[in-house]
């Protein structure tokens, strides 16, 4: 996620008392005896005091059945036996794996999705097999893979290794080099840390990636979500590098000739890609030196955005859409900047989630515009919203 801040030159309640409760009078006995109440007199009185509390039976009506004797009376029926215990443990089915690994022609090995995914779903979580500092050696990893399993070894060593031909690098540091992801700052590799990932790594690489990866501190996993709507058994694709540019620039990037959708094009179908990609790639760096011009700059931010999505790209979306919302609140066009930074959160909330810096940050100015510290410096002017 490419985000950047543009350069602009210019009473309390009475408590309440208990009361003792009523205390009921020797005389209160005798007239409740009277009227007919069966009263039961202390223990400690004598016959002489309550004369009335044995005057009355319990069944004095003669139109009521006699009681039975207490000897007649049936006990209580006895509680219902428990259950026997259950023996049989249901083992609980483990989830369904959201992708498997498969053969793809020309590519090796590769993950297909076993079902389909909504834009933006999160394909699946995953911790780091070990972490390296930003230069590392054959000798780290090797430590690092001596406190892991023998299994986890060997998927580790079945990698691809882009440097088996050089000499100089040996297997382990070539694989590592081959297959490690950015995962932010470690407490024990350090700021910059790389980490390998045995899942992520058998992800293919694509100029028109359907996958985008980025790393949640808190829980030191790595997130994977879905940046357009995926089919089932579609596979399941990262971009190694900047998917900007000609082809042929990416291809030097990369180091090996990908063999995408996009890079299989020919003729004119390949000649308008890459003038559409080298454009976005040449408005990304004008926009940002438009910070005095904001009519100027938002009318390339509206086509870069328009190119990005003729090319199916996702990844910039984000980026253009705050720089049209900075533009906004310039010059203090506060509607228009709620929409923007709305739109911005959506497109974060696709590549990097909802809880992701960049998020947090859009979903803030999308709430307050006004907050923004470039709100209002320049003259009051009205500009458009997106699409």
């Amino acid at each position: 996620m490419r985000t950047r801040c543009l350069p602009v030159a210019v009473c309390s309640l009475p408590s309440r008392q208990s009361q003792p409760p009523p205390v009921r009078t020797n005389k209160q006995f005798e007239e409740h005896s009277e009227k007919g109440f069966h009263v039961h007199p202390p223990a400690e009185a004598t016959a002489s005091e309550y004369p009335h509390a044995t005057r009355i039976p319990l069944r004095s009506n003669p139109h009521l059945p006699p009681l039975p004797p207490w000897s007649t009376v049936p006990p209580p029926a006895a509680p219902p036996a428990a259950p026997p215990p259950c023996t049989e443990h249901r083992a609980r089915e483990p989830p369904e794996p959201v992708f498997r690994l498969a053969d793809i022609p020309g590519k090796g090995k590769g993950l297909l999705a076993t079902r389909p995914f909504r834009r933006g779903a999160l394909l699946f979580s995953e911790a780091p097999l070990f972490t390296q500092p930003p230069a590392p050696t054959n000798s780290s990893i090797l430590a690092a893979l001596a406190a892991r399993t023998r299994d986890e070894q060997r998927d580790f060593f079945l990698l691809a290794n882009a440097h088996r031909r050089a000499k100089s690098v040996l297997p382990a540091l070539g694989v590592f080099e081959t297959n490690a992801l950015p995962c932010g700052a470690d407490a024990d590799a350090g700021p910059a840390a790389r980490g390998l990932f045995l899942a992520a790594a058998r992800l293919n690489h694509s100029c028109a990636p359907n996958v985008a990866h980025a790393w949640d501190a808190p829980a030191r996993a790595l997130r994977l979500r879905a940046l357009a709507p995926v089919p089932a058994g579609a596979e399941l694709c990262l971009n190694y590098a900047d998917v900007l540019g000609t082809r042929a620039e990416r291809r030097a990037a990369l180091g090996f000739e990908c063999r995408c959708a996009v890079c299989a094009l020919e003729g004119a179908a390949q000649a308008e890609s890459d003038a559409r990609r080298a454009a976005v790639r040449r408005l990304f760096d004008e926009v940002g030196r438009c910070a005095n011009e904001p009519t100027l700059g938002m009318r390339k931010v509206a086509i870069a955005l328009r190119l990005l999505r003729e090319e199916g790209l996702v990844h910039y979306r984000a980026s253009f859409c705050f720089d049209a919302f900075q533009f906004c609140v310039l010059v203090s066009d506060f509607a228009h900047a709620k929409a923007w930074a709305r739109q911005a959160w959506e497109e974060a909330c696709c590549t990097t989630g909802p809880d992701s810096a960049a998020a947090r940050t859009f979903k803030m100015h999308w709430a307050n515009p006004r907050s923004h510290r470039l709100a209002g410096t320049l003259p009051r002017m009205t500009l458009s919203g997106p699409e």
